[in-house]
C-alpha cells in the first residue's frame, strides 16, 4: 500500500479528490479479507444494533427501492433486503463487493461506482443509506448533491457513522482505543497497521454531527435527526428531501 503521510486523515475536497479516491479505493481492496470480521471483534459486536437502527429509521421498506451506499461487503444491503426492500448495492471497491455477493449479502445489483458521481437515474430511490462511508468521501458536498438528486421527493436518507463523543472521560478512552488498540488489532490480522492507522484518523478528524448535519440543510434536506448511539461513538442521521 502507499505511504498515507502525504494524506491528511480528512478533509473536504471538492475539486481534487481522485488522488485521495484511488487511495482510498486500494485501502479497502486490501483490507476486504478479514474486513468484516475486524469489524465484529473491534466494535465487540455492537455495530450489528448500529445498522438495525439505520433500518428502523428508513422506514417502511417493503417493495421500496434502497440504494445502500458505501455499502462494503453487504451488511446494510442483507437487512435492507430482509425487510423487503429492492436494493441497489453500491461501493468503489470491487474486493467488498465480490466478497459481499459471494457472502449473498448483496443480492439485488450491484454497481462499482463512486459515491459522488452514482451511476443511477434521478429520482429513481425511496431510500439511500450509507454507513460508516461517509468520512471517507472527500467530495462530501458532490455526494450530498448526488443523494438528493436520486431520491424521490419525501424519500429519506439515513447515515450510520462513527463519531467522537462529547462525554470528556468518555472521549478520553476512545481515544486512546482509535490511537492504540485498533491499528494494533487491526494490523495483527489483517497485515495492513498503516491502513488501521489512517481508518481510525479519520474517526478522529472527521468535520463533527452537528456541522455534517448543517450541511445537509445547505443542500436542502429536510426534518433532520439526530441520534447518538452507544455514549456518542456512533450516530445515525435520518433527512429527507422535500415533496415539493
Amino acid at each position: 500500500m502507499d505511504d498515507d503521510s502525504h494524506y491528511n486523515r480528512y478533509e473536504i475536497d471538492n475539486e481534487n479528490a481522485e488522488d485521495k479516491k484511488r487511495f482510498i479505493r486500494n485501502l479497502f481492496d486490501s483490507i476486504s479479507g478479514p474486513y468484516d470480521l475486524l469489524n465484529r471483534a473491534l466494535s465487540m459486536g455492537i455495530d450489528r444494533g448500529w445498522r438495525r437502527g439505520l433500518i428502523r429509521l428508513a422506514g417502511p421498506l417493503k417493495g421500496k427501492k434502497a440504494l445502500d451506499i458505501c455499502c462494503g461487503t453487504g451488511d446494510v444491503s442483507a437487512l435492507l433486503h430482509k425487510k423487503g426492500a429492492r436494493v441497489t448495492s453500491l461501493d468503489f471497491s470491487e474486493n467488498m463487493l465480490r466478497l459481499g455477493i459471494k457472502k449473498r449479502a448483496i443480492k439485488g445489483c450491484a454497481i462499482g461506482g463512486d459515491a459522488s458521481r452514482l451511476p443511477v437515474q434521478s429520482s429513481s430511490f425511496d431510500v439511500a443509506s450509507i454507513a460508516f462511508g461517509i468520512r471517507n468521501i472527500p467530495d462530501i458536498d458532490g455526494f450530498m448533491d448526488e443523494a438528493m438528486r436520486v431520491l424521490t421527493p419525501g424519500g429519506r436518507l439515513v447515515i450510520l457513522e462513527l463519531t467522537r463523543p462529547k462525554n470528556r472521560a468518555v472521549h478520553f478512552f476512545y481515544s486512546v482505543y482509535l490511537q492504540k488498540i485498533i491499528p494494533f488489532v487491526g494490523g495483527m490480522v489483517s497485515g495492513k497497521k498503516s491502513a488501521y492507522d489512517y481508518l481510525a484518523g479519520t474517526i478522529s478528524t472527521f468535520i463533527n454531527v452537528d456541522t455534517l448535519a448543517k450541511m445537509l440543510e445547505r443542500k436542502g434536506f429536510k426534518n433532520m435527526a439526530i441520534f447518538p448511539r452507544t455514549f456518542g461513538v456512533a450516530t445515525l442521521i435520518v433527512c429527507e428531501k422535500a415533496r415539493s
